[in-house]
């Protein structure tokens, strides 16, 4: 877990602007209403280890496809909101000093050439290493807003729910793994 979070932390590292400091990142996905071990799946074709939905769960968030939103058209929610990932995937939602990010799994995902191997030490790595997840898909910014326009996180533990609310009045909830939203919901709170 520790490992796939450092993962993620470099991935979004790639979009902050210089001089932005990283505070917390994590996989979000729109609200299924799905029990939270089916949320915290791998999606078809993404490496495992990833927030995602799959087979039974993906077809219940595509009936579903709504995130619980409050605001209207026009609103920060609802600009948001515009931008979840509508086929079940995750996105990642990244808080720096300055800015609240979504970023989506990019479509272009490059495969590693791995080395030949040179000596036995090195077979074996690779024999022992196979059994370790994929690296984190490549991200692309979504969307984002000035940090200062995020008003309040809540977070529902254990059910997972993410709530954001913004300095405009609208808000969004979407899931988030409770364990993984908790350093992200702290360090949203003013200090």
């Amino acid at each position: 877990m520790a490992r796939r979070q450092a993962e993620l932390r470099a991935r979004v590292g790639e979009h902050l602007d210089a001089g932005e400091s990283f505070l917390a990142a994590v996989w979000v996905a729109r609200d299924s209403g799905l029990p939270l071990i089916s949320r915290i799946t791998s999606w078809q074709g993404a490496p495992q280890g990833v927030l995602g939905l799959g087979g039974p769960a993906m077809q219940a968030m595509q009936a579903n496809p709504h995130t619980a939103l409050d605001g209207p058209e026009g609103s920060t929610a609802a600009a948001l909101d515009r931008h979840f990932p509508h086929d079940g995937t995750a996105a990642a939602l990244a808080l720096t000093d300055t800015r609240l990010l979504l970023l989506s799994v990019s479509d272009h995902t490059p495969t590693p050439v791995p080395a030949p191997p040179t000596g036995l030490a090195d077979r074996v790595r690779r024999l022992i290493g196979r059994g370790e997840p994929e690296p984190l898909p490549l991200l692309v910014l979504s969307w984002h807003c000035p940090r200062a326009a995020l008003s309040d996180v809540g977070l529902s533990d254990p059910e997972g729910h993410l709530s954001l609310r913004f300095a405009d009045g609208s808000g969004v909830s979407v899931v988030a793994p409770a364990m993984l939203a908790a350093p992200f919901a702290e360090a949203a709170r003013p200090a």
